[in-house]
Order: C-alpha cells, then sequence, then structure tokens
C-alpha cells in the first residue's frame, strides 16, 4: 500500500474511472458517465490513485433513508461499485476502498453503512473489513407472460410519489429524488424501466428472462399477477420477480440491529 494513495474522487478523474468500472463491470459507458455527473448530490468516491493514475474507485450512495414505519428515520451510505484494475489487485485496495468509502459516509452524516455483496463470497469479507453482515434476505418466485392488468411506464419523481404512498406505515428504504432518477436510468439501460401495474410499481430490467427487482403490491392485489402482466407488457415470456422473506437468500449486508427484518428494501442495482 506504500506505493498508493487514497484520497476522495475529483471531476477531472471521470474518464480513468468509466474506463476502469466498464472493464471490471462491463456496464455501458453512458450509464457510468451519467452516474458520475450526479454523483455529487446522492454520495461521493474514494480513489485509489498509483503514481498519479487512478486504479480503483468505491462508491458511497448517501442519498437514503431508513424509516421505521413511525415517523423515526436513518440515513444509511450504500457501498457500491469497488473496482480495482486487474494489476493492482492483491494488495488490500479493495478493503482500503470500502473503508474510505465509509469514512466519507460519516463525514456526510451518515448514520451507518450497508451493501449488496455482489458475490455470496463476499459477504465474510464485507464482515471482517466493514463489520456488517447479511440483515435481510429476499426470495424469487418465476412466472409466464400474461396481460392481467394495464401497466404503463412511470418517470421516476412519479414512481417515487407512488411507492412512497404504498410503504406508508411500513419500515422501508426511501431514497432522494436524485438518486430515483439515477435508478430510472438504470433500468432503462438494461431493457427496463419503472412501471405502474394495475395499482402495483414494478422496477425491472433484463432482455431475456425479465427481472423484476421491485415489485410492490397494493393490499388484495396479487404479485404474481403483477410480474406476469408485466412480462407480457414488455413483450417477454416469462418474469422473475424478488420479495422480502426472512427465510430467503442473502440480500443486504449491514450492522447487526439496525436493519428491521421485515424492511422492505427492493431497490438495488445488482
Amino acid at each position: 500500500m506504500a506505493d498508493y494513495v487514497l484520497r476522495e474522487y475529483r471531476e477531472e478523474d471521470s474518464p480513468r474511472l468509466i474506463s476502469l468500472w466498464h472493464q471490471v463491470f462491463g456496464d455501458p459507458e453512458d450509464l457510468i458517465s451519467a452516474f458520475l455527473q450526479r454523483l455529487p448530490a446522492f454520495g461521493a468516491g474514494a480513489v485509489a490513485q498509483h503514481r498519479g493514475c487512478a486504479v480503483g474507485a468505491a462508491y458511497v450512495l448517501d442519498g437514503m433513508h431508513i424509516l421505521d414505519g413511525i415517523g423515526a428515520e436513518q440515513r444509511c451510505g450504500y457501498i457500491y461499485a469497488v473496482a480495482v484494475s486487474p494489476e493492482h489487485r492483491s494488495h488490500g485496495l479493495g478493503a482500503a476502498l470500502s473503508q474510505k468509502a465509509a469514512e466519507l459516509s460519516r463525514r456526510r452524516g451518515g448514520n451507518f453503512v450497508c451493501t449488496l455483496p455482489a458475490e455470496t463470497s463476499l459477504y465474510p469479507w464485507y464482515e471482517k473489513i466493514l463489520g456488517i453482515s447479511c440483515a435481510l434476505r429476499r426470495s424469487s418466485s418465476r412466472v409466464q407472460a400474461a396481460p392481467l392488468l394495464p401497466c404503463r411506464e412511470l418517470e421516476a419523481g412519479e414512481y417515487l410519489a407512488r411507492r412512497e404512498e404504498l410503504l406508508a406505515g411500513r419500515p422501508h428504504l426511501r431514497i432522494n429524488p436524485e438518486l430515483m432518477d439515477f435508478a430510472g436510468l438504470f433500468y432503462r439501460s438494461f431493457g427496463g424501466g419503472l412501471y405502474l401495474c394495475g395499482g402495483g410499481l414494478c422496477a425491472a430490467y433484463g432482455d431475456g428472462e425479465l427481472s423484476i427487482k421491485e415489485l410492490l403490491s397494493p393490499k388484495g392485489s396479487a404479485p404474481e399477477a403483477i410480474a406476469s402482466s408485466l412480462a407480457a407488457y414488455l413483450g417477454r415470456d416469462r418474469a422473475r420477480y424478488y420479495l422480502p422473506s426472512q427465510d430467503g437468500e442473502p440480500y443486504i449486508s449491514a450492522p447487526a440491529g439496525r436493519l428491521p427484518p421485515e424492511l422492505v428494501w427492493n431497490l438495488s442495482f445488482d
């Protein structure tokens, strides 16, 4: 680590970090550019520099609040897109960048940090370096397409407003408008978007099987009918949708006791 400098992201880092992100994750460069342009509004970045060149980065999204359902809230930082150039790995940069991002979150008023590990093997790694472990789980189900309910695409602002109405009185994650705007762009970049189906909401993407990362159904509505309808609306044969489940697969990692087990999170960039 002696040859590396850790510092906060600067605008002039963008070209190099766009290239690094694309190399590591394969996301479209215009989407990465849009993220970095919006970053000051909802987060910060940590950069590892080697001989004047950025060789690693980690970001923390802090436009997120955890609402407990009765009025209290906490601000959390979400560690995202930790990437190190292949030739600079095995030097502890991933851990150092994650810790630097967590520090930036605390400076910006975050009460704690959380993340969605990219692979199952990374859950114990994050527990070791940040003291966070699996706090939320989710289950998935598959359905065939069927045009049961009317659907239409929503802009981010309308989706966010309807989402808050559906989740009123329930513990849930609320994200700020700037981050919701990026979420809409993210889902559209991968063949989906934000949708109203019947009275339910869906955030989905996928060119083959439709992947519905968030499905919110009002009381009396069946989630499978909403998922089937969206698949049909988008011309897909089938859809896979996710719902919170205390017995499901590992999902969000956070400090022990910070997230209610019944918390509705759903929105993620995995």
